[in-house]
């Protein structure tokens, strides 16, 4: 369950596990009550219906290429678009704009859709709609859906079959990503974005304010909000001084060191979720020198023997997070999460290791080998730097220690991020992660399968970088496949094992609860553990 905390200091001293009672794995027939969405009204707090919330949220996500794409989506979801399904804060997916689905032998998911839904521009809801949004998603590789432009078939007006090129079992659960939301034919997000949510978009102004306004048409309970408005601060002490003032109502991602130092007189609370997301740094085991030392699997394996994650945790971040030995919240891999072990703190097995590799302190304790220094690159900013903070000086501190000089390269944004993630500029990723579907293979499979021709562009550019090889790509295709719940969970560990405790590729730091701070005139706010299905209809104001 998913509350509000309050006050500041006490925030997060108290952890419920998530409540995961099954994956959705897709069985040979499987039907979706659309029942749930019916008691949404039940759930919005008593207030003052049709205030107006201004939210500070982080630095503008949609102001470079690729993501003016997804305006309204991702990273910032505005509730203006809906996906067929969405889901829950406790990882399972409900109906949406689809009210059921099953599936189809051999690898066909048909949908029913929803009747009586309109888009923002009064154009009609139907499988059109569904046909249109999926070529979208084909014509820039079909992501991890596995879709092309053929893939989906209108059979009527509310039944659409979706066939993936590959084996995919969990096209259900990975279809609630919002960038797979479904967009008024005819229409391109990047010029206009045109959706069938609760709210519809007023204004986007680049690096400023996105602001949308409730759609009296909407189809589903009213919002408890006439307007919202996103001012992007991409500093995140501005964003707490923003709060404190009455600037902004709510604001995202509280730095987790200083949470604590919030004021608690009752003027605010703290709304966290629980473990949705993730600190690791990746490394780059295929970079061209001088960013190749991640080549060598006993600097790898080093790292992750060098790095306290118990003190990251509780002093740095203040406890503000848990120790985790995988990549996503472990309750989705259910008891396969036990099977990968991790790392603990030894910096004496990390100096051991790289003594056999003829890495030899110099004399500046720095280890050298044939001439050529232990220097690692940090590649710090996704999606912001903040986030971080100050765990890279820590991490670099500790790789002092074991005769590994470590420098840290913050990027400005999330493209010039990623620019040097394409290119292969640095050695170590500082990454930010989120589970933001069901699925559990859906991170490893995004970001670590190697990339073949004409892929998802974001997946290519990890992939040339992290990709571990066939022994991961084998255990990735069995989760795609995989029936029941168990299968799914077993390969995905698998997966992550070859990254975490064999490759060493991925070195997980903690699983982090996304940090609100709430004014307390804000009621009905509940943080989503996926931040990019955060949910606003529920939400009212109370001057």
């Amino acid at each position: 369950m998913v509350r509000d905390r309050d006050p500041f200091q006490s925030a997060l001293t108290r952890r419920h596990a998530l409540r995961l009672a099954g994956l959705t794995a897709g069985a040979a027939s499987l039907a979706v009550s659309s029942g749930g969405l019916a008691a949404q009204a039940a759930s919005l707090a008593q207030g003052t219906t049709g205030g107006e919330l201004v939210v500070g949220a982080p630095q503008d996500g949609y102001r470079n290429e690729p993501n003016r794409a997804n305006i309204g989506m991702f990273p910032l979801n505005s509730n203006v678009f809906e996906s067929l399904v969405r889901l829950t804060p406790d990882y399972q997916v409900e109906p949406l704009l689809a009210e059921s689905w099953e599936f189809v032998e051999p690898n066909t998911w048909r949908f029913t859709l929803r009747q009586g839904v309109t888009f923002h521009d009064g154009t009609p809801f139907t499988a059109e709609a569904v046909r249109w949004s999926m070529g979208r998603i084909a014509a820039t590789g079909g992501g991890v859906l596995g879709v092309d432009e053929n893939s989906t078939v209108v059979v009527d007006d509310f039944t659409v079959e979706i066939t993936p090129t590959r084996p995919n079992r969990r096209l259900p659960q990975q279809l609630n990503h919002p960038n797979n939301s479904i967009v008024a034919p005819n229409t391109e997000p990047a010029e206009t974005r045109v959706g069938t949510g609760p709210f519809r978009e007023v204004e986007y102004s680049r690096e400023d304010q996105y602001v949308v306004e409730a759609f009296d048409g909407y189809w589903g309970e009213a919002p408890g909000l006439s307007r919202i408005t996103f001012r992007f601060i991409p500093d995140a002490t501005t964003r707490v001084l923003a709060l404190q003032s009455g600037e902004v109502d709510l604001i995202y991602e509280v730095p987790r060191e200083s949470a604590g130092d919030l004021p608690s007189s009752g003027d605010f609370t703290l709304a966290t979720s629980e473990v949705g997301a993730y600190e690791a740094l990746y490394v780059n085991i295929h970079g061209a020198e001088p960013y190749d030392l991640g080549q060598d699997p006993a600097i790898r394996e080093a790292l992750a023997y060098a790095i306290d994650k118990e003190t990251i945790v509780s002093g740095v971040w203040q406890g503000n997070a848990e120790i985790s030995n995988t990549m996503i919240p472990p309750g989705i891999l259910g008891p396969a999460a036990d099977t990968i072990t991790g790392t603990t703190f030894d910096p004496d097995r990390a100096s051991q290791l790289l003594d056999a590799a003829g890495w030899v302190p110099g004399d500046d304790d720095v280890r050298t080998k044939d001439g050529r220094r232990l220097t690692l690159t940090m590649i710090v900013g996704f999606p912001n730097a903040d986030i971080h903070r100050p765990m890279p000086e820590f991490v670099q501190a500790q790789l002092a220690d074991v005769g590994i000089e470590m420098e840290i390269v913050q990027t400005p944004d999330t493209a010039s991020y990623e620019e040097r993630l394409t290119t292969g500029e640095g050695d170590l990723w500082a990454e930010a992660g989120s589970q933001n579907d069901g699925n559990p293979c859906f991170l490893p499979d995004l970001l670590f399968t190697t990339p073949v021709p004409d892929g998802d562009p974001e997946s290519t550019a990890y992939g040339r970088a992290f990709a571990p090889g066939a022994d991961f790509d084998a255990h990735i295709e069995e989760c795609r496949s995989a029936v029941s719940t168990e299968e799914v969970q077993a390969a995905a560990a698998a997966a992550m094992k070859v990254l975490i405790d064999e490759q060493f590729v991925v070195i997980p730091l903690a699983g982090t609860f996304r940090l609100f701070g709430v004014a307390s005139k804000v009621t009905g706010f509940e943080a989503h553990p996926s931040g990019v299905n955060q949910r606003w209809a529920g939400v009212t104001v109370t001057e």
